[in-house]
């Protein structure tokens, strides 16, 4: 009888085990979704605009498409740059449009994505602000933000325009 109530207690006790265990690791992976790394979406509409040869636009920093061969430009660490302490924030552009869209990561031109494409440019991990422009033969513009939020370091952002 001390043999058979041992084992029923030793059962029940792997049981409570057992399901604390689950417990825990479903509050665990849950937390880590929820966590710094992982991904943030951003939907944006285009909103119309005009102006004229003379305006500047206040969101663009540097809009200049040339190499300056004296820059010294390293690579992200996910390109084969060095080792860094805080790592970097990956913004990844999906363009829903027909436009050719230029595309700014804190007021720096980072390239042009075609219709219905996608590109990727790398930020500093903290406050980031991501915009995008296309520009029109009449002199009128589409615009996508400027749209400004945190980014942690292993995070990516989608940044999805659509018309």
């Amino acid at each position: 009888m001390k043999a058979k109530s041992f084992f029923y207690s030793l059962v029940i006790t792997a049981g409570l085990f057992l399901s604390m265990g689950v417990v825990l690791k479903s509050s665990i992976v849950e937390a880590q979704q929820k966590g710094k790394s992982g991904r943030k979406e951003i939907v944006l509409r285009g909103q119309k605009g005009a102006a004229s040869s003379n305006d500047k636009d206040a969101n663009i920093v540097n809009d200049s498409q040339l190499n300056d061969p004296a820059a010294k430009n390293d690579p992200p660490s996910v390109k084969g740059g060095p080792k860094t302490r805080g790592g970097v924030c990956e913004v990844r552009f999906d363009n829903r449009t027909n436009l050719f869209i230029k595309l700014y990561v804190d007021g720096r031109f980072r390239g042009t994505i075609s219709p219905y494409g996608d590109a990727i440019a790398y930020a500093i991990p903290g406050e980031t602000v991501v915009y995008g422009r296309a520009d029109f033969t009449n002199g009128t513009f589409n615009y996508w933000g400027p749209t400004t939020y945190t980014c942690y370091s292993g995070q990516y952002i989608d940044f999805k325009m659509v018309d």
